[in-house]
């Protein structure tokens, strides 16, 4: 079993918390990517389960083992680092053959490194660049050899930290993708650190929202973009991300509506810990927006982003700046102009502003 369990786990550095009681379980074989914004804590706990920062409170365990007071050394991970981290002076089957011949109490025979390097590098397209050095790479031929080189191991666990950064976003495009064949293909365990939430809906078997060194949400792709656990989480997952729009509960003759500074909006969800005058927070993505002279929102466009196959209406609704997603085959829309907005009600997330948590 190649699991890995945070129970409680915290780290602080000089009065500092940068992961603070951390539960998550990332199970065997699965692709968990630990998403948030730079600073959030994300790459302080997969460092701490590298071993390269030590837990100051809670239990990290990976498959059956504790591994709290057990050396980087000794824990059977690999990890790629952001910066490719390879030889310079050494040929690419060289720096892929390396961790075979540097493991203390684990050096590999010859017969077999040669097996495990022409593996890897069959797996991931560099078998006619062995005997080149990394200079002679591009970026993406570079960070395959470093993913190579984790391969070879034949870890427990596979860590990634922002291992895309460095590269075009053609190449990211190619290289996500890569990851994930190469992780359907090992069976192992990933764990994937990133601030991009395109690498994260992509490529997750499941994600685990981080801000403030606490975990907000855990769930596949689709959960947490459906069904966001609390407004940081409705706000940061989605681009262009939700839109946040405040006002008052009120009855309206058939049920409650939220009188807002542009107008109303319903929702469909039966929620029922709203009452009259409850002040809320209603999250609405911009594709559930629909420009309408029937619709219950005020809106004036400010800019428009042409996008090819869409566009993205960007303006004011009351105080609120608001995004909406649309076609470009619809109607021509100039700037300055003032519409009507109609909300779609089912898709329409309600957050209490205390708190930030959904109501429902």
């Amino acid at each position: 079993m190649s699991s890995v369990v945070f129970d409680h786990v915290s780290k602080v550095f000089d009065g500092t918390v940068a992961v603070d009681g951390l539960d998550l379980t990332i199970h065997d074989q699965e692709f968990m990517v630990l998403l948030g914004p730079s600073g959030c804590g994300k790459t302080t706990a997969l460092r701490m389960i590298a071993g390269l920062e030590t837990v100051t409170s809670g239990t990290l365990s990976i498959g059956d083992r504790v591994v709290n007071d057990i050396p980087a050394s000794d824990r059977d991970i690999a990890m790629v680092f952001q910066s490719y981290a390879l030889y310079p002076h050494m040929t690419v089957r060289k720096n892929i053959e390396s961790p075979l011949v540097a493991h203390r109490g684990r050096r590999v025979d010859a017969a077999e490194r040669e097996r495990r390097v022409r593996e890897a590098a069959d797996i991931l397209g560099l078998g006619d660049y062995l005997e080149r050095k990394p200079g002679a790479l591009s970026g993406g031929q570079r960070q395959r050899v470093a993913l190579a080189r984790a391969i070879v191991r034949r870890p427990e666990v596979f860590l990634m930290d922002e291992p895309l950064s460095n590269l075009d976003a053609k190449l990211r495009t190619q290289t996500r993708t890569e990851i994930v064949e190469l992780h359907r293909r090992l069976g192992s365990t990933f764990v994937y650190v990133t601030h991009d939430q395109v690498e994260a809906m992509t490529m997750a078997t499941r994600v685990a929202v981080i801000a403030n060194g606490r975990l907000q949400q855990t769930g596949t792709p689709d959960e947490v973009y459906r069904r966001p656990a609390n407004l940081f989480v409705a706000t940061f997952i989605g681009s262009p991300p939700m839109n946040v729009i405040r006002g008052v509960a009120r009855d309206n003759g058939a049920g409650l509506e939220l009188a807002a500074a542009a107008g109303t909006l319903t929702w469909s969800t039966p929620v029922s810990a709203v009452g009259i005058g409850s002040e809320l927070v209603a999250a609405i993505r911009p594709e559930h927006l629909h420009v309408d002279p029937a619709g219950t929102l005020d809106f004036t466009v400010r800019a428009i982003e042409q996008l090819g196959h869409e566009r993205h209406l960007l303006g004011r609704s009351g105080d609120a700046d608001v995004v909406v997603r649309q076609s470009s085959a619809d109607a021509p829309i100039a700037i300055g102009e003032s519409l009507r907005l109609r909300p779609d009600p089912a898709e329409v997330h309600l957050f209490d502003p205390a708190t930030e948590a959904r109501v429902d």
